[in-house]
């Protein structure tokens, strides 16, 4: 796996390198054919740019790219001139390889500049032009590029015989830097504006406040630095060896002064290639930033305004100036002094924007970020106030009252999630109560089946399905001696906590009162009085509640405001038992409660249930009716009491479908054998 990442990043090299070679010679050989001062010279090298550029993205990928292009361009050019067999004459030879090792300096400085240089942050990123102090640093590093290469172009050009030092020095300065300025800042800004980028990096990544440095290993990484290091040093040496005269310097002297340059030289070139990186710069850029647009409008404007200036200057020039020297000497310095007046005005309105707009909304939109990643919940437990430790942007506009807003915004979220936090434990408390209610109020209910395995005579069955957490719908089946069974089935009214605390005390008081004896009327009208008393609340409960003689089938119920019951005869089919309904227990006091005889026979079933079943309701708020609860019922009438009662849920669930159940369902079916079967 190492090894075929070291092959692709090899790839990765060869192909920038490849890439910024092509464009180098696509935008140069046009300019290098039609605009020729010299031999090897031309009037206008817009290309001049691509090696600031490039060599300061990809660093020798982008050097190396440079300098073969260059090193191509000479060739065709030789040939083109002077043809094939002026490659091999020493004249031609120097300016093929001088051409190449400026070239790849001119590629090379910006890169080990940007990275080498913090200009007192105390840190260095990657190049993206995203701030003035980053544009003034490109800047200056273009001037210290520029600069150094004109003296370099200047010495190779006296030492070939092309003109004397210095004479055509104002025309190479300005065609290195003016061109890397103008085309350069807006590309350098728009290619690294995108957050896909990719960039030479030369180290690791370095975590907050941390610095680390990454040495370079074998002789091809420390190659550009070496040749870089001979470049100048040859270049200090020649011009010293050529001026000792002038300059009044003996031999040992200037041997001397070239030595204590090469020193320092050796110590900057071979100094560790260091990236500083903080927190704040690890920004997700998802489009390009309002400051890279503000600064990119204002220095296309300026490029813009500076080529206009260049155009008239040559156009009015043109007929005075017959020397393409002096009049491209002209013309550079026009553009340069524009340049410079106009980048100063531009650098200086950017400075006030970024410090009074552009950084205040991206310290701003900064704060959103880390805020919105933040685990509020974790802060509402520790106490952590995210507003109270932002820093305060003070501009004195709307970008000040947008930070105060954002800053109560933020308060109003932390006090929310605070009291989310208290309502969510509070929530969690009562839910784990609302479980324990639940389990209790089944618990309460009779749930083992067969109730009775030691009876014969009747076969009994029942479910309760509570809307919420508890309800208020109770069943209930006793023995109140060892001939006579007790059946209930009541529905609270409302729901919840308040309707299951209710339904616990009726359901109480109809057993205990049943057990001491009397008629259903009797305890019907002993649980009224019980429960109307207190009833702040005005609950009720209706109530079907029968006593049957186990040994005849014979009984009596009462039925308080309760649903019809169901009876299905032997052999036939169930059917509602309709009559006058007694009022809802606890509805007032003194009530009494009407009665009615009914007599089972064996293979009879009884069902009851509450309005639950009948009341179900599916997405359509269709009612699913006691008609198709008989269906359900009459579907397979001579089942066992379980298997109705599963069948009738079943038919309402097909019926339901994913409607939410609103109200208990509650049912109770008993069949009676009777002692002769």
């Amino acid at each position: 796996m190492k090894d075929i990442f070291s092959v692709f990043k090899k790839k990765k090299w060869l192909i920038r390198m490849v890439c910024v070679g092509a464009l180098f010679l696509v935008v140069a050989l046009p300019f290098k054919k039609l605009l020729t001062l010299v031999d090897g010279m031309t009037e206008v090298r817009p290309a001049n740019m691509i090696p600031v550029v490039f060599g300061l993205l990809w660093g020798p990928a982008g050097a190396w790219g440079i300098a073969i292009a260059n090193l191509i361009s000479d060739i065709i050019d030789a040939v083109s001139s002077y043809g094939f067999d002026s490659l091999f004459s020493v004249f031609r030879f120097k300016i093929l390889i001088g051409g190449f090792i400026i070239n790849f300096f001119y590629a090379y400085l910006p890169y080990k500049l940007w990275y080498s240089l913090d200009f007192g942050r105390g840190y260095v990123v990657k190049p993206r032009l995203r701030s003035v102090k980053d544009i003034l640093k490109f800047i200056y590093i273009v001037f210290v590029d520029s600069l150094i290469t004109t003296v370099l172009l200047s010495l190779l050009f006296e030492h070939l015989g092309f003109q004397q030092f210095g004479s055509s020095g104002l025309l190479l300065f300005f065609n290195n830097f003016d061109f890397a300025v103008i085309l350069g800042v807006p590309a350098t800004l728009l290619i690294t504006s995108n957050r896909n980028a990719q960039f030479w990096t030369p180290t690791l990544p370095a975590e907050e406040g941390d610095e680390k440095s990454v040495k370079k290993k074998g002789f091809m990484d420390y190659f550009p630095d070496v040749l870089l290091f001979v470049i100048c040093a040859a270049g200090v040496l020649y011009f010293l060896a050529e001026r000792t005269a002038n300059w009044m310097l003996d031999g040992n002297e200037a041997l001397i002064a070239a030595i204590i340059f090469a020193v320092f030289e050796m110590v900057y070139i071979f100094k560790p290639v260091r990236e500083f990186r903080s927190e704040k710069f690890r920004v997700n850029i998802r489009i390009m930033s309002i400051r890279a647009k503000v600064v990119l409008g204002f220095l296309l404007i300026t490029v813009f305004s500076v080529l206009m200036v260049g155009v008239t200057s040559y156009r009015a020039e043109s007929a005075v100036l017959q020397e393409p020297v002096e009049l491209w000497g002209h013309v550079y310095s026009v553009v340069g002094i524009a340049l410079n007046v106009m980048f100063l005005v531009t650098i200086i309105f950017l400075s006030y924007v970024e410090k009074r707009i552009t950084q205040p909304l991206e310290d701003l939109a900064e704060q959103v970020d880390a805020f919105a990643e933040r685990d509020h919940y974790a802060d509402a437990k520790s106490g952590y106030n995210a507003a109270e430790n932002r820093a305060a942007i003070q501009t004195g506009d709307e970008i000040e009252g947008l930070s105060e807003s954002f800053g109560h915004m933020m308060n109003d979220i932390n006090d929310y999630v605070s009291n989310l936090t208290v309502i969510t434990a509070e929530k969690e408390r009562i839910g784990a109560e609302l479980n324990v209610a639940t389990q209790i109020q089944a618990d309460m209910l009779p749930r083992i089946f067969p109730a009775f395995p030691e009876r014969n005579e009747f076969d009994l069955f029942a479910t309760m399905e509570p809307a919420k957490e508890v309800g208020g719908d109770f069943y209930d089946f006793f023995l109140i001696d060892d001939d006579h069974l007790g059946m209930v089935m009541a529905d609270v009214s409302g729901k919840g906590v308040p309707a299951a605390l209710f339904m616990v005390i009726a359901k109480t008081l109809i057993k205990n009162r049943a057990q001491l004896g009397g008629t259903p009327a009797e305890v019907l009208a002993y649980a009224n009085e019980e429960l109307c008393e207190g009833n702040e609340a005005e609950l009720f409960v209706t109530v079907w509640l029968a006593i049957m003689e186990i040994s005849t089938g014979k009984g009596v119920a009462a039925n308080a405001g309760h649903e019809y019951p169901c009876i299905r005869r032997a052999g036939g089919e169930f059917e509602l038992i309709k009559y006058k309904h007694s009022p809802a227990v606890a509805t007032m006091e003194g009530l009494k409660f009407r009665e009615h005889e009914f007599e089972l026979h064996p293979g009879d079933t009884l069902y009851v249930y509450t309005d639950g079943v009948p009341e179900a309701t599916d997405n359509n708020n269709e009612l699913y009716g006691t008609d198709r609860m008989l269906d359900a019922l009459n579907a397979d009438a001579d089942a066992n009491p379980d298997v109705l009662l599963k069948n009738v849920r079943k038919s309402m669930d097909e019926f339901v479908g994913d409607a939410p159940q609103f109200d208990d369902i509650t049912m109770l079916a008993c069949r009676y054998i009777g002692n002769g079967n």
